[in-house]
């Protein structure tokens, strides 16, 4: 008992979000359902490791469980903690249509777009079918313009409010052209209204295999895992560099709150996933906080470097852009930039980690995270990255130096940016 009032208590602290709400979403743990890689047990236990000096950054939490791959960033029941309602285990397990497509701008006046219709919308991974009622939020205006999103309305009665979602926003330029392997850049401002009702692409990845052979080795679990997950990753571009909120809804004669803001960064590899399949809807209506998910580059954009004077690391600097979005346009949601938390699993968290150390991004956010990953892991870093571009160029038959830092080092990042 001691160990999971402690737990809760640090989880409430460390979110920082209405104490009432999150009470009953730390006592079901953070995340959900993780699928051991050998077996098929479910692993539904928090693991707490106590500091003697709690840090006021980090919220010294480590979990071995991650969000529910099938859009749900819900919650498990935990051994012996209180189930939830049925009708709110309903909604924990429901999922977001699948929405992958560009995004709509209207270059129009300033008239809000049609209603959109009740429709009827299929699950990856799901053999039933769910209807969503949709509308259109309130006009939002950001530094890069004017926007719209979606309110999702839960359709079982359960005490869950509605949630605004805004799906696909561009938080830095797209890294594409001359900007390949380049640090993000600012992002452009559009024309027009912005209706931000679409997943974004991903960026380019290495899916693993789910086949007949690629998956002998497999557990059933795993494998259904990966089957749930993938075909939220299919759509890859350059183009990649976007969030996604969920935002408590507000009536419009309601008091306007500021709510704690929860950025969250996935896990899985180095080599593929993105934050598309985490749908932070039932976190965000049930804690009243503003999930956000991030999309950045991963795998043969991850470590690109060719001596020491070009040494990077985009997923980091990708990272770094979506907080300063955050910071400065958050506000705009009703979100507070002085409550923002950084929550990352696995990969994820050795990123939050390194952020945690870096004095680039100082200031962006207030509290962390971290799940099933530390800088300190084995698999965190690598003294490999000059190797790895060298594999690359050779791939794309660019020029290769046999000296590093050498002079024409500009040739070869030229190559690297233009080839196809």
């Amino acid at each position: 008992m001691k160990f999971r009032l402690a737990a809760f208590w640090l989880f409430l602290l460390t979110v920082g979000g209405n104490h009432k709400q999150l009470s009953h979403v730390c006592t079901w743990g953070v995340a959900a359902e993780r699928q051991l890689h050998k077996g098929n047990e479910l692993e539904n236990a928090m693991k707490l490791r106590p500091t003697s000096k709690p840090s006021p950054l980090i919220g010294d939490i480590t979990t071995t469980v991650q969000p529910d791959p099938g859009r749900s960033m819900g919650l498990q029941a935990l051994r012996g903690a209180k189930a939830p309602p049925p009708s709110l285990e309903m909604h924990l397990r429901q999922s977001v249509a699948q929405l992958f497509a560009s995004d709509e701008t209207t270059g129009g006046p300033d008239v809000p777009p049609a209603a959109i219709p009740a429709t009827t919308t299929h699950h990856p991974g799901r053999r039933h079918v769910v209807p969503d009622k949709l509308q259109y939020t309130k006009e939002i205006l950001v530094k890069q313009g004017r926007l719209m999103g979606i309110t999702r309305r839960f359709q079982v009665t359960s005490g869950l409010r509605q949630v605004d979602q805004f799906l696909g926003l561009p938080y830095a330029e797209a890294p594409t052209g001359n900007r390949r392997f380049m640090p993000p850049g600012a992002p452009l401002p559009w024309q027009g209204l912005k209706i931000a009702r679409h997943l974004p692409p991903v960026c380019p990845q290495k899916l693993p295999d789910i086949s007949l052979r690629g998956s002998e080795n497999m557990s059933r679990g795993r494998h259904k895992h990966l089957s749930r997950l993938l075909p939220y990753l299919r759509t890859e571009s350059e183009d990649c560099l976007y969030l996604n909120l969920y935002v408590p809804h507000d009536e419009p004669q309601s008091t306007p709150k500021q709510y704690a803001v929860l950025v969250y960064l996935h896990g899985e590899s180095f080599e593929w996933n993105s934050g598309n399949p985490y749908d932070g809807s039932v976190l965000s209506s049930y804690g009243e906080v503003i999930v956000v998910t991030v999309n950045y580059r991963w795998e043969r954009f991850l470590r690109p470097s060719i001596d020491a004077h070009n040494i990077a690391n985009y997923a980091l600097l990708d990272q770094i852009a979506a907080l300063h979005w955050i910071k400065e346009n958050i506000g705009a949601f009703g979100g507070d930039n002085s409550r923002v938390t950084l929550m990352g699993h696995s990969t994820g968290a050795a990123c939050v980690n390194y952020l945690m150390v870096s004095p680039v991004a100082s200031g962006l956010f207030h509290r962390a995270i971290l799940m099933s990953g530390s800088a300190m892991s084995d698999w965190a870093a690598s003294n490999q990255s000059l190797q790895l571009t060298m594999q690359i160029a050779h791939a794309l038959d660019c020029p290769l130096n046999e000296h590093v830092g050498a002079e024409d080092d500009d040739v070869l990042l030229d190559c690297l940016r233009h080839r196809r």
